[in-house]
């Protein structure tokens, strides 16, 4: 055999070298891992409508031809694991946070692999992930994630994350059986901002009844009340206003109403609520607001206050029949209210022959000052739908500002008519235009964050206003997952809820 030595000038040598330089590297192809992770940054991507949360689940055509249901895609891939633990150590956009919502869906045999990259994530200086890790450990966390929960939740910079971790920790103990060490508290209101809210104070929810159609609200409630919360407000969804000078409502076949309210009612009052009813009148057509309800004579008045009184005088004998505790009578038809009050307080009388507890209506926070009516009540209602900041991404400060603005007139009014005040809905959207327009939704980025700070807003400045004694935060109901992409008022499973719950618990630990 001839060997053939190939000898190369040290000249000729470096020009080569330059070329081989200058020659395209070809970059390896993206593993199994990084491909799932683009794959799934994609399926979760973009921004969603504030109603997703209403529509049937997504269904994804996977690679091998099967369909399954968004929340079930790739779950069984060996590559998942390590795509999400990949978005969790990425700082792009809200990567971090996906990777640790995604290890909160796996199946239960799956749930060792995920809880080591959980237990990492809690300890992320990003709030976004440590706060979706936490809630991820509640569905999927073992014993052995106890000790960093519990740290987590006494030691978090955030106090959402502080409150999502000591749920969880409770969360895992229950789901386990298994003891550990005993729970930290929740950071309070008191030991951040001096005042809290009075023991009196209805701490309340508006409660959608999507969440209690399998079990007559029996593990929401339970939920709620672990939570802080003492009161539901417990409303219908009626279309049946035909046109804003209709006298005439709207065959009932379109409403929904109640299938059974006191199933409802006993199972709130078993987990320690009391129940408010408030039936809501709607418009049918989409860009029609029943605030500016009018008719065009007297005898159209007299037939729409006939319409009304056969739609809210059946509420009232089944909530009085239930046995709720209160009972709202109207919400946001100030226009009618002011045009004809005489005509308001004859059906208010006829509603308190029928429901023998509290009464209130719910006023429009933008034209609740024209009504004069409130000592026929028990209290002065208001949808606080307040605009507190023009500013982009407004701190807490400017909020109690915005605040400050919009409760000195009540504070007046509650003196005037000798009734303390309750704000029978309250609350934000999860955008960037929160505390601009409280009372809309827009398909636009989410901002769970700006959402929270608002409901840190709200409860800070009636906790320093004993004249108001409540508020239903709206809305308690299920949202589009991840949640922290839903742009919508519901707070299932975001930032808000924690806020929340730190305000109404006191002190006690978030179960």
């Amino acid at each position: 055999m001839t060997h053939f030595t190939w000898t190369v000038k040290p000249a000729r040598a470096a020009a080569l070298a330059g070329v081989l330089v200058l020659l395209p590297v070809a970059s390896p192809p993206p593993g199994p891992d990084e491909s799932l992770a683009a794959g799934l940054r994609q399926l979760y991507g973009g921004s969603v409508q504030p109603w997703e949360r209403w529509r049937r689940r997504s269904a994804v055509r996977l690679p091998d031809g099967r369909e399954v249901p968004r929340e079930e895609a790739y779950r069984d891939d060996p590559a998942f694991v390590p795509a999400a633990r990949r978005l969790l150590a990425s700082r792009a956009g809200d990567d971090a946070p996906l990777g640790a919502w995604l290890l909160g869906t796996l199946p239960e045999a799956r749930w060792p692999e995920a809880e080591s990259a959980l237990v990492e994530a809690l300890a992320l200086g990003d709030e976004r992930a440590a706060f979706e890790a936490a809630l991820a450990l509640a569905q999927v966390g073992g014993p052995e994630s106890l000790d960093a929960l519990q740290h987590a939740a006494g030691e978090a910079s955030s106090a959402e994350v502080r409150a999502a971790s000591g749920f969880a920790a409770a969360e895992i103990r229950r789901r386990t059986g298994v003891p550990g060490p005993a729970p930290r508290r929740a950071s309070t209101a008191s030991a951040d901002t001096g005042p809290v809210l009075t023991p009196g104070f209805r701490r309340g929810v508006s409660w959608w009844m999507s969440e209690g159609r399998a079990d007559a609200g029996e593990a929401s409630f339970r939920r709620l009340a672990s939570l802080g919360v003492t009161w539901v407000s417990i409303h219908t969804w009626d279309p049946l206003q035909r046109g804003l000078d209709e006298p005439v409502f709207a065959k009932p076949e379109r409403h929904v109403g109640f299938r059974d309210l006191g199933a409802l009612v006993r199972s709130a009052h078993a987990a320690g609520l009391r129940v408010m009813v408030k039936p809501h009148l709607e418009m049918r057509g989409e860009r029609l607001q029943h605030n500016r309800i009018a008719m065009r004579n007297e005898a159209d008045w007299r037939r729409w206050f006939h319409s009304y009184e056969g739609y809210v005088l059946p509420y009232a004998r089944e909530a009085q029949a239930a046995g709720a505790d209160m009972f709202c009578v109207g919400r946001e038809m100030d226009s009618t209210v002011v045009r004809r009050e005489a005509d308001w307080r004859a059906l208010v009388a006829r509603i308190r022959a029928l429901f023998h507890g509290p009464l209130t209506y719910s006023a429009n926070f933008d034209t609740w000052q024209g009504i004069g009516f409130w000592d026929a009540f028990d209290f002065i209602g208001v949808s606080a739908y307040f605009p507190l900041s023009d500013r982009p991404f407004p701190s807490l400060a400017e909020l109690e500002v915005g605040w400050t603005r919009a409760l000195a007139p009540l504070e007046q009014a509650s003196r005037r008519f000798g009734r303390p005040v309750l704000l029978t809905e309250a609350g934000f959207p999860s955008i960037p235009a929160a505390a601009k327009a409280p009372w809309r939704e827009e398909r636009v980025r989410a901002d769970v964050w700006l959402q929270a700070r608002c409901y840190e807003a709200t409860l800070r400045a009636l906790a320093r206003r004993p004249w108001n004694e409540g508020a239903y935060f709206w809305l308690w109901e299920r949202t589009s997952p991840p949640a922290f992409r839903d742009p919508s008022h519901a707070i299932v499973g975001k930032p808000a809820s924690f806020t929340m719950a730190r305000w109404y618990a006191g002190g006690r630990t978030v179960r």
